[in-house]
């Protein structure tokens, strides 16, 4: 079973709404029919406060394997590099994202803004706000050029405003534990459903990018 943790930056939670009325396949059926389990989305778990801080570190300090870690919305780093505009469970969200992303076994940005910083990024960009691994059309984001999760792949960015829901829940729905392996060449294989293979991993020095 694979676990998703989704978490929320600085967006309008668009792209959260759009996952809801996914079709092909539902999130009902990503949970009954595909092995995920949601252990963190704001909109589809009950737990809150410290049981999800808890969950979060127990992630970070490697108790508990995280697959495939989800950002909506932009990295706000203001004001002056402390990112204190948008705190998330007593802590800036940025540094949530520092921590997490690097435990994932795939880091995916869902839509415009955590691909590439999105309108709150457009100059003067007061919040001091970037996409994951983008800033507009310049590589680097946040998280740097060079980042990559545990499968060895960057970041998989999901782009839209909204991103189309069936986008969303079929990159959900290629990475699980059954259909997922490392490759001989530090990279992942990975399948979406309904076909035989799907993306490969290699020298991983650029974003991929659906949609």
């Amino acid at each position: 079973m694979a676990t998703v943790v989704w978490i929320h930056g600085g967006a309008c939670n668009g792209n959260t709404q759009s996952f809801l009325n996914a079709e092909e396949p539902t999130v009902i059926d990503l949970v009954t029919d595909f092995g995920i389990e949601v252990l963190y989305h704001h909109a589809l778990v009950t737990d809150m406060g410290e049981q999800t801080k808890a969950l979060l570190n127990s992630i970070i300090n490697g108790e508990r394997e995280l697959d495939v870690l989800v950002v909506e919305g932009t990295i706000i780093n203001g004001p002056n590099g402390t990112g204190r505009y948008d705190m998330f469970l007593g802590r800036p969200f940025k540094d949530w994202v520092a921590d997490l992303a690097p435990k994932s076994f795939v880091t995916v940005g869902v839509g415009e803004c955590a691909s590439f910083g999105g309108v709150p990024s457009t100059a003067p960009n007061p919040s001091d706000s970037e996409g994951l691994q983008f800033r507009k059309g310049k590589r680097g984001g946040f998280l740097g050029e060079s980042f990559v999760a545990r499968s060895g792949l960057p970041v998989i960015n999901i782009p839209g405003c909204p991103a189309h829901p069936d986008w969303i829940s079929h990159i959900r729905d290629f990475v699980n534990q059954d259909d997922t392996r490392m490759t001989g060449g530090g990279g992942v294989s990975c399948r979406w459903p309904g076909q035989a293979s799907g993306i490969h991993g290699g020298g991983h020095n650029h974003n991929k990018t659906f949609g």
